[in-house]
Formats: C-alpha cells, sequence, structure tokens
C-alpha cells in the first residue's frame, strides 16, 4: 500500500501552462463522461426509472464538474 501523505505547496505548484493543461484535460474527460452517460440513458428502458435517475444524477454532476472545470481554465488562463 502506497503512502498517502498530502502533498506540501511547492509539490503540487504548476506553471500556468501545465496547470491549464491538467485543467482542460480533467475538463474533457468531465465532457467525455456526460456523452456515456447520455448513451447510458439512450440505452436504458424507460421503464426502469431507478437506473435512469441514477444515471442521470451522476450526469448532472459530470455537468457541474465540467462547468467547474472551465471556470477553473478561464481563471488559471487570465492569470498567464
Amino acid at each position: 500500500m502506497s503512502d498517502r501523505r498530502p502533498l506540501s505547496e511547492a509539490q503540487i505548484e504548476l506553471n500556468g501552462s501545465e496547470s491549464a493543461g491538467t485543467v482542460d484535460a480533467v475538463a474533457q474527460d468531465f465532457e467525455a463522461l456526460i456523452v456515456i452517460l447520455n448513451r447510458q440513458l439512450e440505452l436504458v428502458p424507460t421503464s426502469d426509472e431507478q437506473t435512469r435517475t441514477h444515471i442521470a444524477q451522476a450526469k448532472a454532476a459530470a455537468e457541474r464538474g465540467a462547468l467547474l472545470s472551465r471556470s477553473l481554465l478561464e481563471r488559471t488562463n487570465s492569470k498567464t
């Protein structure tokens, strides 16, 4: 098992282009997840309300993550 000590600020500090690239990659991952969840909703029968509800909640969370990532990317880009 790996040692899970918190990273110091110096260890996690990235320059502007590195952090922007990382945030952009995270935003793209959220957007890909949204596409996958949309496809899952298309495949689940409308009669399976519980499953559809769970997928819709996951999609809403992914949409919030994408929005937050894009907002962070805009802030990161404005600082560079």
